[in-house]
């Protein structure tokens, strides 16, 4: 009787080892571990830009109506204020000038194919940077700007579709003028936080090509000049001051670093050589008699709400780890291969 009971206590533990085991494998939603992609299609008019260069960074995440910048870009001052379509541009233009700066590994790098299309697969939720390099093709230079864009949303296998702007410029070896400014945000110098000059980085190619200071003496102003128009050009401050955050703007050959303290939202500051208005979405820069209206360039992809998403029939990827289930079944073979052997067997009188 003794080993009856034996055998029915090994033969239980073995089904109950079996059933935990289906229970592993059984169908778990993390989404953490989602398999997202975003597909950058990349024209200009009827040109399909085939082998243009994209890299991509997971630069933050969503917490609750904004967003917080994580891992490599946590300790970047950018000012995600407003994250409207008008300025969400501005935030993209600030990170690749952080990401240059600080020589920051990509999370995945790649090219647009025939179609014109880079795709990065295997995305969780978050706030992603996509930066691209120029191509040229002899004749014209196309220049793409950068995106951000928010990855969410509970379905697998969606793709988000983006479509970067693109600046075509002609070829030429005529001289081209650049201007780098400073604008501070901090109701007319009221807090003392303010430090007395600011020192900017200039790069060329993503290779640093010149350190500048700007102060009042330059009018927190700084002017360069390139032989050509063949190059990509990004500004980046070295140093954000305390209770400061930074926006970096830019056209084709005028930058505009911009820090506001983090108690001002907006403020209009004139002097009486050059006039500066600075809004959460428009900033206009009046220099020399001349004027150029910097605006966010427009995009496809604000990061508070989702964009075209095309949700394509895939096996769902619950992210459950499956090498547990090896050794349990296993070992639940190894019980029931042990209640059998003890069963009791009839002797003979």
């Amino acid at each position: 009787m003794q080993k009856v009971r034996k055998s029915a206590i090994c033969l239980l533990m073995s089904m109950l080892c079996m059933l935990f085991v289906f229970s592993l494998a059984a169908p778990i939603d993390f989404s953490a571990a989602s398999d997202k992609s975003i597909t950058l299609e990349c024209k200009k008019d009827d040109v399909i830009l085939k082998g243009m260069r994209w890299k991509i960074y997971r630069a933050g995440e969503r917490d609750g109506d904004s967003f917080v910048l994580t891992g490599d870009f946590a300790d970047c001052q950018a000012d995600l204020g407003d994250m409207s379509v008008e300025n969400i541009s501005h935030a993209a233009q600030t990170l690749e000038s952080y990401a240059i700066q600080k020589k920051l590994g990509a999370l995945a790098e790649g090219y647009t194919d025939e179609k014109g299309d880079a795709v990065f697969s295997g995305l969780s939720d978050g706030l992603y940077l996509a930066v691209g390099y120029p191509l040229e093709d002899g004749v014209y230079y196309y220049e793409p700007s950068p995106l951000l864009m928010e990855v969410k949303g509970d379905e697998i296998g969606t793709t988000y579709d983006a479509y970067p702007k693109i600046v075509r410029v002609t070829l030429s070896e005529q001289v081209t003028a650049y201007t780098v400014r400073k604008v501070w945000i901090d109701d007319d110098n009221a807090y003392a936080a303010r430090p007395t000059y600011v020192t900017v980085d200039i790069f060329k190619d993503e290779e640093l090509y010149d350190t500048v200071t700007l102060d009042e003496s330059n009018d927190w102003q700084y002017r360069w000049v390139a032989l050509d128009n063949s190059s990509q050009w990004r500004v980046a401050e070295r140093v954000v001051p305390t209770d400061y955050e930074v926006r970096v703007e830019h056209t084709e050959t005028q930058f505009l670093i911009r820090n506001r303290h983090k108690t001002v939202t907006e403020i209009t500051t004139t002097d009486t050589t050059t006039t500066t208005t600075t809004t959460t979405t428009t900033t206009s820069v009046t220099t020399g008699g001349s004027s150029e209206k910097t605006t966010a360039p427009q995009t496809t992809v604000p990061p508070t709400s989702t964009t075209t998403t095309t949700t394509k029939e895939k096996i769902p990827q619950t992210g459950q780890l499956w090498w547990p289930v090896l050794p349990m079944g296993i070992g639940g073979l190894m019980f029931v291969g042990l209640g059998i052997s003890m069963k009791p067997r009839k002797k003979n009188d």
